[in-house]
């Protein structure tokens, strides 16, 4: 999770489709990832393991739909480090650039600078946990208490505070602008998909279990990371929102830095400086996390077979899955530029064009928006399909592990905290995938099938190995599994 990220690029992305409802989207975003976190944190309780969620749902239903996970985790978790610098580099950047300095970049440039943002972090990641975790620990501690102290200046400034920025019923005069994404709802609905996916890497403490001398430290650190981030996100969505005025959304939306531009009505240039400083090297410290995390489930798939033994190769220095990290970084690469490219080219901004605009074209920053919410719907896909697994997972493990529960107080938590809230959980992300696809919006829904497509891919491998490699494929839940430990036996 980067807030400071997220305040510049995915709440920008939210409010095209939720407008002045966007807190909404943010506040009902954090709910369900409240919910999520139950999971988590009662899964990480009884094991942990390279895996993450890979070997969670390995133990609850065996290897098929674990192996689907493990592509799934990895699909949004490139995806979403894809999408970050492709509108970093290529909007927000440029933007500051042009605002701040009166510095008008070539408009190529979001090419390199999507590189910089992928290639040095997988440096990093290989280096090692220590390193990693003690720079984002730092960047993430700083970002929180700046954005608090921000937000909360401009909200005691805001003309416009209202708590109907919260009721989607109170805003008629966006009527036009929410009928064609099928109403004020919906439209909620839509923006949650960037509020979402704003939280990927909440869970990143699940597949780091083996290099973490406590169990206790992995639930730790998803408790107290989404707390944190979660009413941050709240309420600095809500401060944009009445910052800019709940009444001119539209111009909001529309805009390629408006949390920038925000912060520096309210706080000076000092200030609007400072949260474009703290936005790039959040999206910096993010791109560290979420490459290292899907590094090392790719890790944990190659040591299982089901990848190629290639990539299962540890760093004799530094004790990393290497291998598996930078093929996690060559592949967001490319899906980053090649998705650019494509979005572009649809916005009329063919490949020799792009070295003779500027960034500050307004088709240019259009398509590679688009790019942004192209790719940032495809890790919506995964991350849904992933929690949905995990969320029946905790349901079914808990099941079979048929715990006794004494007094009166555990008996009625049990069957919340393990049924209710997880399966709660999928109904409101189950909500949010299907406006993704009704109305057919571009390119969200185009996305989708993307992401349709590639989850028939992976079934399709799964159906191979299961002829062709058995063995392999059974051995999968052998590597990570909680039931044995706990005197249970477990599916395949």
């Amino acid at each position: 999770m980067a807030p400071a990220c997220d305040t510049v690029a995915f709440m920008t992305a939210a409010s095209i489709y939720a407008y002045a409802l966007t807190p909404l989207s943010f506040l009902l975003a954090m709910a369900v990832m409240y919910l999520e976190v139950n999971t988590l944190y009662h899964l990480s309780k009884k094991h942990a393991s390279a895996g993450g969620y890979y070997g969670y749902v390995a133990t609850a239903y065996g290897p098929s739909p674990a192996v689907l996970t493990g592509f799934l985790y990895i699909m949004y978790q490139v995806a979403s480090t894809a999408a970050i610098p492709t509108y970093i580099g290529g909007v927000v950047l440029p933007g500051a650039l042009k605002y701040f300095f009166n510095i008008n970049i070539a408009g190529w440039l979001w090419m390199p600078l999507i590189l910089i943002f992928i290639i040095v972090p997988i440096m990093l990641a290989i280096l090692g946990l220590k390193v990693q975790m003690k720079y984002i620990k730092a960047a993430a501690l700083f970002e929180i208490i700046f954005l608090l102290v921000l937000s909360l200046i401009i909200i005691i400034k805001a003309p416009d505070n209202t708590l109907n920025v919260f009721n989607p019923f109170a805003w008629p005069n966006y009527k036009n602008y929410f009928d064609p994404n099928g109403g004020p709802i919906s439209s909620v609905g839509l923006g949650m998909i960037f509020a979402i996916t704003s939280f990927i890497g909440y869970g990143g403490s699940a597949p780091l279990g083996e290099e973490v001398k406590s169990h206790k430290a992995i639930t730790k650190a998803l408790v107290i990371g989404l707390l944190i981030t979660g009413g941050v996100l709240t309420e600095v969505s809500y401060s944009l929102v009445v910052g800019w005025g709940v009444n001119n959304m539209v111009s909001f939306s529309q805009s390629p830095i408006p949390g920038i531009l925000v912060a520096t009505f309210y706080t000076g240039i000092a200030g609007g400086l400072m949260l474009a400083l703290v936005a790039l090297n959040s999206a910096f410290s993010d791109s560290v996390a979420m490459q290292s995390n899907a590094g090392r489930v790719y890790f944990a798939m190659s040591r299982d077979h089901i990848l190629p033994d290639f990539f299962s190769a540890i760093h004799k220095k530094y004790k990393t899955p290497y291998k598996s990290l930078l093929l996690i970084g060559a592949m967001a690469s490319i899906t980053a530029i090649v998705t650019g490219f494509i979005m572009l080219h649809i916005e009329g901004i063919g490949f020799s064009r792009i070295f003779s605009v500027s960034a500050a074209n307004p088709k240019l920053q259009k398509g590679l928006t688009e790019a942004f919410v192209f790719l940032t719907t495809i890790a919506l896909y995964g991350l849904i399909i992933t929690h949905f697994l995990l969320n029946t997972s905790i349901m079914v493990l808990y099941k079979r592990l048929k715990e006794k529960h004494n007094g009166l107080l555990k008996k009625i938590i049990h069957p919340i905290e393990h049924y209710i809230m997880p399966g709660l959980a999928t109904l409101i992300f189950m909500f949010v995938l299907y406006e993704s696809v009704i109305p057919p919006l571009f390119p969200i829904f185009q996305a989708s099938v993307a992401s349709i497509i590639f989850i028939c891919i992976v079934i399709i491998y799964i159906m191979y190995l299961k002829k062709y490699k058995k063995e392999t494929l059974a051995k999968v839940s052998v590597t990570v599994n909680i039931v044995e430990e706990e005197g249970c036996e477990s599916e395949s």
